[in-house]
């Protein structure tokens, strides 16, 4: 009975956990990016254009991982813990872009 509870049975939570795993895998390529790059001393993240677009598209993929994540949530009655999980982080990656950007 918990494997039930634990993977998303609807295709909308199927896509919410799958997105959850690019922003990682987003994460991931945007640091290797950086490291490849030291060598030239970048002062910040936004002097690297393709650092720059990887980790924006991580943070897309995290507020379309929550949208995607709530839709199911409301609309089709997921109750799996990844799901749960996924609209946790990616609100708390709502949250943090909304922060920087007005305080």
């Amino acid at each position: 009975m918990l494997s039930r509870n634990v993977y998303p049975q609807t295709r909308p939570g199927k896509w919410s956990v799958l997105l959850l795993l690019a922003v990682f895998l987003l994460l991931i390529m945007s640091a290797l990016i950086v490291q490849s790059g030291q060598p030239f001393n970048f002062d910040t993240l936004f002097d690297h254009t393709r650092a720059a677009i990887v980790s924006l598209s991580a943070v897309a993929a995290a507020f379309g991982a929550f949208v995607v994540g709530l839709y199911t949530i409301f609309r089709n009655h997921e109750r799996s813990v990844a799901v749960f999980f996924t609209v946790s982080l990616g609100g708390l990656v709502a949250l943090f872009v909304l922060m920087q950007l007005f305080l």
